[in-house]
C-alpha cells in the first residue's frame, strides 16, 4: 500500500472519529438540557399563577390600608392619652399651688399665734411680777 492511501485512511478515520465525538458531545448537551427543562417544569408547577399573584397583591394592599388605619387610630389614641395626662398634670399642679398657698397662710397664722402666745405669757409674767410686788409678804 502506498503511503498516500494510509494517510488518506488515517485522515478519514480521524474525521469520522471527530464527527462521532462531536455527535456524542451534542447528544450529551441535549440530554443535559432536557434534564434542566424537566427540573424547570417541576419548579414552574410550584410558582403562583397571575391570578394568585394579583390576589396576593390585593391582600397585601388591604393589609397595608388596615395597618395605616390602625397606625392612625393608635396615633389619635396616643394623642388623647397625652392630652388626658397633661390635663391631669395641670390639675395636680394647680392643687399643689393651692396647697402651697394654704401651707404658707397656715405657717404665717402659726407664727402669729406663737407671737401672741409669747406676748401673752410675757404680759402674764409682768402681771404676776406686779402682783408679787404689791402683795405683802
Amino acid at each position: 500500500m502506498s503511503l498516500s492511501i494510509i494517510f488518506s485512511i488515517i485522515t478519514a478515520v480521524i474525521t469520522v472519529g471527530g464527527v462521532f465525538i462531536a455527535i456524542g458531545v451534542f447528544k450529551g448537551k441535549i440530554n443535559q438540557h432536557g434534564e434542566t427543562i424537566a427540573s424547570h417544569k417541576i419548579e414552574m408547577k410550584t410558582l403562583a399563577s397571575k391570578e394568585e399573584l394579583a390576589a396576593a397583591i390585593r391582600r397585601s394592599d388591604e393589609m397595608l390600608e388596615l395597618m395605616i388605619k390602625r397606625a392612625e387610630e393608635d396615633r389619635l389614641k396616643g394623642q388623647g392619652q397625652w392630652r388626658e395626662f397633661n390635663d391631669i398634670l395641670a390639675r395636680h399642679s394647680e392643687r399643689i399651688v393651692v396647697l402651697e398657698n394654704q401651707q404658707t397662710i397656715l405657717m404665717k397664722s402659726l407664727d402669729e399665734i406663737k407671737v401672741d402666745i409669747k406676748s401673752g405669757f410675757r404680759q402674764l409674767q409682768d402681771e404676776l411680777k406686779e402682783l408679787m410686788k404689791r402683795s405683802p409678804r
